[in-house]
């Protein structure tokens, strides 16, 4: 699929007939998992070439930002399906012009869904290709900056839960609550991760249009630019902040699953050693030898079972004494 944005903010998309071939006054080439014909059609306007998929997956950096026919090729990597169970990132190509942004893509992320209307209310007409990529970076930012603003509250709302559980209540219910908290700091450790990741690649990306582009960059968005930079510096820095905070909440938490395992192996232990005493005196008249002298004594099974009684109590006595129970 292929979405256009002229000059004038005019949108139109691949279906539409009229925008073959594409109009001169296109600002914005915005290419959705595109089929060859496309990729063909758009290189034959932009006249040069359209990474592949498997080049845009390149990990090296000359691979990834470089200039080619007075274009800028810019790969990032950027956050997508954050509302989703399986948040994730993927490669996109900012292929820009002076005259015209192209885009590259094989997912559909939330920024590039607003970005039609975002680019109407900001941008002034006749737009440029570096106010719209401008906006879309913008967009890609803030998107991050509300994911991560999300993955604080449930960092916060896991530090309640975490330290309001009594460990020393050994049952299935904290067993089961702990093991819930070490899998969601996972999930979201996985996805800090991924905006770091991405924070890296924005702010990469970036450097390198502010590098290249000075020439023919419009003078009035440099400041624009530098402050979305300043902002993916302070998001970068938040992301230590949330993993350092995230490493401290899975020390604790298994450090309370360790409290909790520990008290149950206290209370076997404590159980074993209440049934020792009992155990020993009821062996010891278990046994079948043919000579007992208290076999003949009309007191000995009641003396017995008090015995048992009572050997049983002494050590209860003793471990309440000691606040083992």
């Amino acid at each position: 699929m292929v979405r256009l944005i002229t000059q004038q903010g005019q949108l139109f998309d691949w279906q539409d007939e009229k925008v073959r071939p594409f109009p001169d006054n296109l600002v914005f080439l915005d290419l959705l998992n595109p089929s060859r014909a496309e990729e063909l059609e758009a290189e034959s306007w932009l006249e040069h070439q359209l990474p592949t998929r498997e080049e845009m997956q390149e990990i090296e950096e000359s691979s990834r930002l470089y200039s080619e026919q007075g274009a800028l090729y810019m790969t990032a990597w950027i956050p997508v399906g954050l509302d989703s169970p399986d948040p994730d990132t993927t490669a996109i190509t900012f292929v820009l012009a002076p005259d015209c942004l192209t885009t590259v893509r094989y997912a559909d992320p939330m920024a590039f869904r607003l970005i039609v209307d975002q680019v109407r209310r900001q941008c002034a007409c006749p737009m440029s290709s570096d106010a719209v990529f401008l906006t879309l970076c913008e967009l890609i930012v803030a998107r991050i900056a509300d994911a991560l603003q999300l993955v604080e509250s449930d960092l916060k709302k896991i530090g309640r839960d975490v330290f309001s559980l009594n460990p020393h209540k050994a049952n299935a219910t904290v067993e089961k609550d702990l093991g819930d908290v070490v899998r969601t700091l996972g999930r979201r450790s996985a996805l800090v991760a991924n905006l770091r990741e991405s924070l890296v690649s924005v702010n990469r990306m970036l450097q390198y249009f502010l590098n290249n582009a000075a020439t023919w960059m419009r003078s009035d968005l440099a400041a624009q630019f530098r402050s979305v930079m300043r902002d993916v510096k302070s998001l970068d820095d938040y992301t230590n902040q949330q993993q350092q905070e995230m490493t401290f909440l899975l020390e604790s938490t298994l450090g309370l699953i360790n409290i909790q395992q520990n008290q149950i192996i206290k209370i076997f232990t404590i159980a074993s050693v209440l049934f020792m005493p009992p155990t020993l005196i009821a062996s010891i008249y278990g046994m079948n030898f043919e000579h007992m002298p208290e076999l003949k004594f009309p007191w000995a099974y009641p003396v017995v079972i008090c015995l048992l009684v009572v050997s049983a109590l002494i050590p209860i006595w003793w471990f309440k004494r000691k606040k083992l129970l």
